[in-house]
């Protein structure tokens, strides 16, 4: 009889595990067939044997005035212990109830002499139950000759290729349904193909690469990718855009954007509601989005940027003062307003979808009304942050001031922010 089961064992004497923990092996039973004696009698010789995957030959015990002591109190919970008299050890069994309660039945009519059927195997050519090979789930490259000629696992849950001078990323890769968490930094991917958005990953690193060449950015629109992705790193890609559709990954926990050629994030930044973690280190901003104050961000790296203010002619380009009366205000941007203001519950069913882009991306003014001007220039302006409120850890260079852009909704707004930032001037 063979069962598979998981085993330790403890030497008494020792109190030492030959096992430290419990591992999957089969468990024998069964007779050795000796020679015959003078009278021409065959000797059978009841013998126990336990095969590990460090010991595949197996160990064998006898059993014949050789059991020490059988503990079966834990039987129905498909626990056991055998103690040998030689060797002096204890084999601790884990295994199915039903499959224990029987191995144990079969030991006790071999130790009382008794024949059975489950006793008939010949111990002396036993082998161990051939066991099922785990499905692999994780696979790390780092070399060329490391990839797969035959294609990859469809059981991979984690796949990391980096530093391979990768070119492009395979369809099969972006095949891989149970993949959560994809790796392909330090190659040199110019192009992610749009099948990578059909994949629901949590993890995506692309650092390394060069995807400021790509402009092409539907991979990040998938309904998957959208709706699982929290962790993306695009660092040292050559970026001199924010890329648009990031902003439609509203479950990011934490952006990664270091050493790009970034030069302003959009307002549609406001969008990350979920954003904890935002690292824009070297990059040439001038400025941030207000809309960063809106966030509930923890920690902020922005160090490395060349932030700086409008000269005064820029100032008075970007401020000109527009009369209200001559600001246009068509009846979709009075609508997405009239959502906005009133906290109106809306999806995708009951707006159109221009609306729900306008009311999700569009920047607000600092009296909290949606801007939308025809002409942004007129309302833009750029005044100097004196905190962060909202965030935790702050990392800069001290040497700059931060300057945030804002966008007001009129000249009311615009004198109060002018009285404003002299105020934080004067009482920084």
């Amino acid at each position: 009889m063979k069962i598979l089961c998981e085993t330790q064992l403890v030497n008494r004497v020792t109190q030492a595990n030959r096992t430290p923990r419990a591992v999957k092996s089969t468990l024998a039973i069964g007779y050795k067939q000796r020679a015959s004696d003078a009278n021409g009698n065959t000797k059978k010789e009841l013998e126990m044997v336990l095969f590990t995957p460090q010991n595949k030959a197996g160990t064998r015990y006898k059993v014949h005035d050789n059991i020490h002591c059988v503990h079966t109190k834990f039987v129905l919970d498909g626990k056991a212990t055998i103690g040998f008299k030689q060797p002096t050890e204890n084999l601790l069994i884990k295994c199915d109830p039903i499959q224990l309660k029987g191995f144990l039945q079969t030991l006790k009519l071999g130790m009382e002499g008794k024949d059975a059927i489950n006793l008939r195997l010949n111990i002396a050519a036993a082998t161990a139950i051939p066991q099922k090979a785990q499905p692999q789930q994780r696979m790390t490259i780092t070399k060329r000759s490391e990839y797969p000629i035959k294609g990859f696992p469809r059981t991979l849950k984690s796949l990391t290729i980096t530093n391979i001078q990768l070119m492009k990323l395979s369809f099969e890769v972006c095949s891989l349904r149970n993949l959560t968490v994809l790796d392909v930094s330090g190659n040199k991917l110019t192009k992610i193909p749009p099948e990578l958005g059909r994949l629901s990953l949590t993890s995506l690193t692309l650092s390394g690469n060069a995807l400021g060449e790509d402009k092409d950015w539907r991979w990040m629109s998938g309904s998957k990718l959208n709706a699982s992705l929290c962790d993306l790193d695009l660092s040292a890609n050559g970026l001199s855009y924010f890329p648009p559709l990031l902003v439609k990954c509203e479950r990011l926990v934490t952006l990664n954007l270091n050493h790009n050629r970034l030069r302003h994030l959009p307002f549609s930044i406001r969008r990350l509601q979920k954003l904890r973690s935002l690292h824009v280190s070297s990059n040439k901003l001038e400025s941030l989005p207000a809309a960063i104050e809106d966030l509930h961000i923890d920690v902020l790296d922005v160090w490395g940027n060349c932030f700086q203010g409008f000269n005064a002619e820029a100032a008075q380009s970007h401020v000109r003062r527009v009369p209200a009366a001559h600001m246009p205000s068509p009846l979709w941007l009075q609508a997405a307003r009239a959502v906005s203001s009133y906290k109106i519950s809306y999806s995708a069913t009951t707006l159109p979808a221009v609306l729900i882009q306008l009311i999700s991306e569009s920047p607000k003014c600092l009296c909290g009304k949606l801007c939308y001007a025809l002409s942004p220039e007129d309302l833009l302006q750029r005044v100097i942050q004196p905190k962060f409120t909202n965030i935790k850890n702050l990392t800069y260079s001290r040497e700059h001031q931060i300057y945030s852009d804002v966008v007001l909704c009129g000249p009311k707004c615009c004198a109060y922010q002018q009285l404003r930032s002299l105020f934080n001037i004067m009482f920084p």
